[in-house]
């Protein structure tokens, strides 16, 4: 189990009433304990509540309110434990698909942060030719694993080795052997069954978080947009939209503490503007849109950043390039829950 940095001394195997997993995604001052070091005690923010300690007696109530109090009066600086806090946070991401278009980006965006990468490949000398193993001296490591989301779930689960999280931006590929791509059901395997397969091999190497790159329109049957010439087109490439929202599906069903990305038509540009999110079932790719397209180095960063933003646990947020009023980061997953059935919006 986690442990948590309280003044000078670590609290470790705590007794929680609620799942001492969500600890390690709150922000800092979320997590901050007012106790001397002296005292071990831990708590979760959540209104009004403890979530654990390490003894009954120990157990406090802090209200977000009172941290943010305590932090600007500075209370708490001579007993945050940084280095313990930091343990909280993701270190290391599994990337899948991490030498495709947005992939790659993953890669790129999170070394740039300081986070080190496994990269899951099935061509290591390709990933090699694409300079993603490359990483200065000091920097943070990017490990090519070779990885197959079609495998077994074991070798999956072994490819993600140590990684705190998994960013999932596998694609499915039209090719002569699948009738151009236009067989149906010829996207399963990969948007369907290996996002499942990638799903489960996560649960099994205990991951702390699950982002799903997507797509727009995934819910378009649902949501009466069967007869939107966006819809026909992208469905007419193997059923893809079928076998992504199936996946969608498998990720919100399976425990994991999940973000699912729906970015709008992929540019390889650099972003002209910033973003617009909304939340499950908001684009459809019609004229009444705020847009059409977004960058793929737009795709990656709300990807990333949905591995630290506490609110976007179990969210569905759906993105497009802003070309005029932009959705502020701090609003990027502030929607509500999306179900895991039905239209989230009426329609």
């Amino acid at each position: 189990m986690a442990s948590v940095a309280v003044g000078t001394t670590c609290v470790s195997q705590f007794q929680c009433s609620r799942d001492v997993s969500k600890l390690r995604r709150k922000t800092a001052a979320d997590r901050m304990v007012l106790r001397p070091p002296t005292r071990q005690a831990a708590v979760r923010y959540s209104p009004g509540r403890v979530a654990c300690s390490a003894t009954p007696q120990d157990a406090v109530d802090v209200s977000r309110r009172q941290l943010m109090t305590a932090m600007g009066t500075g209370m708490l600086l001579s007993y945050i434990d940084l280095p313990a806090l930091a343990d909280q946070e993701v270190k290391k991401v599994f990337v899948a698909g991490a030498t495709g278009q947005t992939g790659r980006r993953v890669v790129q965006q999170l070394r740039a942060k300081g986070i080190a990468v496994r990269a899951g490949v099935r061509d290591v000398k390709k990933a090699e030719s694409l300079g993603l193993a490359f990483t200065r001296e000091g920097g943070p490591s990017v490990e090519l694993v070779k990885f197959d989301v079609t495998g077994a779930v074991d070798e999956i689960a072994a490819a993600i080795g140590d990684a705190d999280a998994v960013i999932c931006a596998t694609g499915f590929t039209p090719t002569a052997g699948n009738w151009g791509g236009l067989k149906p059901g010829s996207s399963l395997p990969v948007e369907k069954e290996g996002t499942i397969n990638l799903v489960a091999a996560a649960k099994k190497a205990d991951i702390k978080h699950f982002v799903l790159v997507s797509s727009l329109l995934t819910n378009g049957a649902d949501c009466n947009q069967t007869n939107n010439s966006n819809y026909k087109v992208l469905q007419a490439f193997g059923g893809v939209l079928s076998s992504k929202r199936e996946a969608e599906v498998a990720v919100q069903r399976s425990g994991l503490d999940y973000t699912i990305v729906r970015p709008g038509g992929l540019s390889n540009d650099p972003p002209s503007g910033g973003i617009i999110a909304g939340g499950a079932d908001t684009f459809f790719g019609l004229d009444s849109d705020p847009g059409r397209e977004i960058s793929r180095d737009s795709v990656a960063e709300v990807s990333i950043e949905a591995l630290f933003a506490p609110a976007a646990d179990k969210k569905i947020v759906e993105i497009l390039g802003a070309s005029g009023k932009a959705t502020p980061k701090a609003g990027w997953f502030d929607f509500p829950e999306a179900p895991s059935t039905g239209c989230a919006t009426p329609v």
